[in-house]
């Protein structure tokens, strides 16, 4: 087993996508699962064709920064990989960031790139890059950047007591790990020549499509203004969140018209998460089966 690297993957419901992901691995790295959806059965099947992974099963649906630490600390190794089960990579990808890891001090995040970087936009947040032209970084041409979404190694020394803030349960999570890296001087690297593909909004059973949209139409929400109100503030955090606001207002309005019941409850759920985090509210929305 490789003594350098542990894998972690955050499911809920993704046994397909974890057999194809974990299938282009080598099975000389550990592959830790923290299974949010509570299946047990999904532990068995996983365990027994793979000899590398260790599913864990959590009392309850963590949520993504739970699931991370939860990975974290039950990694032995130096190195852990957090990704998503949708991102899909292989062994050689993931040998490339190890060298690039071994070759620089001090990093809080090294990443590959998306193939499809159009994800980056939907988000709020853009990078600021900084370029270097000799060594590693030139081999893999490496860009320092200031966000880096969910598919990236760490180093568990040079993290220490800066982990996922575990309010977080979906959405900014990952943003906000990468404003403490910076804020404790370390630095965030994406490497261009080392690509993996993100097709998006995969990570659950298509089965679970109504419960996924709920989850995501509460907790994008209440992070967004969580997120912008810890790192800039209560004003921005209302000029950013009130965009959402008028939305939600607008979809609860038009499905009671056109009595679609189902958009009517998004709505009442997306404003839902907007007051509770007004509020300072804890995020209590889960999947339920």
């Amino acid at each position: 087993m490789n003594k350098l690297l542990t894998i972690v993957f955050s499911a809920y419901q993704s046994h397909q996508l974890l057999n194809t992901v974990i299938k282009r691995l080598p099975n000389s790295y550990k592959v830790i699962v923290i299974e949010n959806s509570l299946d047990k059965k999904l532990k068995i099947s996983l365990e027994e064709k793979f000899n590398n992974v260790n599913v864990i099963i959590p009392k309850e649906n963590l949520g993504l920064s739970k699931s991370y630490n939860l990975g974290i600390k039950a990694a032995k190794t130096k190195y852990v990989f957090l990704n998503n089960p949708d991102h899909k990579f292989d062994g050689r990808s993931i040998k490339k960031l190890i060298e690039c890891a071994t070759k620089i001090k001090n990093f809080g995040i090294i990443s590959p790139t998306y193939k499809n970087e159009k994800i980056f936009k939907n988000y709020e947040i853009y990078e600021n890059k900084k370029k270097y032209n000799n060594g590693v970084f030139k081999k893999f041409g490496i860009i320092e950047v200031d966000i880096i979404d969910n598919c990236f190694l760490i180093n568990k020394r040079n993290i220490k007591n800066n982990c996922f803030d575990e309010n977080y349960f979906l959405y900014f999570e990952t943003f906000d790990f990468c404003k403490n890296l910076i804020n404790n001087k370390k630095k965030l690297y994406v490497c261009n020549k080392i690509k993996y593909h993100h097709p998006g909004g995969q990570s659950s059973n298509k089965r679970y499509r109504n419960i996924v949209i709920l989850t995501r139409a509460f907790h994008y929400n209440w992070s967004k203004f969580y997120f912008f109100k810890k790192h800039f503030g209560i004003l921005l955090a209302i000029k950013k969140i009130f965009p959402n606001f008028l939305k939600a207002l607008k979809k609860i309005f038009f499905s009671s018209v056109t009595f679609n019941s189902f958009n009517l409850y998004v709505g009442l759920i997306e404003l839902v998460g907007i007051l509770t985090s007004v509020l300072s509210i804890k995020p209590f929305y889960r999947p339920k089966k």
